[in-house]
């Protein structure tokens, strides 16, 4: 058949020399990679945009599929009637000046912590005034409780010399002029 002939440790099957065909040393090798790089940089940093594009694709697509399964739960507050409510009474108190500053600041202070609790809860506030129609739950009251749980509400003191309401002054006027059902007859 074929005869085998016994052949040198360095030679190849037809008679290639294993020294000429693999002429690579380690320093050749990092040479050839380098080369292969420089070559194909083009391809490489095209290969790295669209993997990072992709990345970016799913991670955004997840982002807008988290945002679509949130339910969204709007809410309506008076924030003018607290703070108008608040300042009368201070104003009531027949405290110092600067007193009622300071308080109120913490009032408003109170007041928007409480505000962006709900609103870190996910919950969307529309001012009261804002709402044209709907069924939108008012939490007026749970926001000033909240901020009254932190606070001390103004407690009234009528100073002796204040000047009555004008109910209490019309009550006044017809009893003194010996009227008792307001007709002044």
């Amino acid at each position: 058949m074929h005869e085998e002939t016994p052949r040198s440790q360095g030679e190849l099957p037809l008679g290639l020399d294993i020294s000429v065909a693999n002429p690579m040393s380690a320093y050749s090798r990092r040479g050839a990679l380098i080369a292969f790089l420089a070559s194909n940089r083009r391809q490489m940093l095209t290969m790295a945009m669209v993997g990072a594009c992709l990345l970016w694709g799913s991670w955004a697509t997840h982002t807008l599929l988290g945002l679509e399964q949130r339910v969204t739960v709007i809410r309506k507050v008076a924030l003018a009637d607290l703070v108008r409510e608040y300042v009368q009474g201070e104003a009531r108190t027949g405290a110092a000046p600067e007193q009622i500053t300071a308080q109120t600041g913490a009032y408003l202070k109170a007041l928007n912590f409480a505000v962006a609790r709900h609103a870190a809860r996910g919950e969307v506030l529309l001012l009261s005034n804002a709402v044209v129609a709907g069924d939108v739950p008012d939490i007026t009251p749970a926001i000033r409780d909240e901020v009254y749980a932190s606070l001390t509400k103004p407690q009234t003191v009528a100073p002796a010399n204040a000047p009555q309401s004008p109910t209490a002054q019309m009550e006044q006027f017809f009893q003194s002029k010996g009227a008792t059902n307001g007709s002044g007859k």
